[in-house]
């Protein structure tokens, strides 16, 4: 399955995607921040190379502080 994520912070965007996708028979969910967080560390994780042996709690805070340069 195919999925595409749109970043909005408008609430009017979020329910117009969302009745838009209804409409064309496709299911949709909206993501808090937390969410978005926990999508962009497993993200992370999985490109992680074990051969770098990086702690974990070093690759967390790594990788959370590319989130907020965004």
């Amino acid at each position: 399955m195919a999925s595409i994520i749109i970043h909005t912070t408008n609430d009017q965007d979020i329910s117009l995607l969302q009745e838009l996708a209804t409409k064309m028979g496709f299911k949709s969910q909206v993501l808090d921040n937390e969410a978005k967080e926990e999508l962009v560390i497993a993200q992370a994780i999985e490109e992680n190379d074990p051969a770098d042996h990086l702690q974990f709690n070093e690759a967390l805070e790594y990788y959370k502080g590319l989130d907020k340069a965004r």
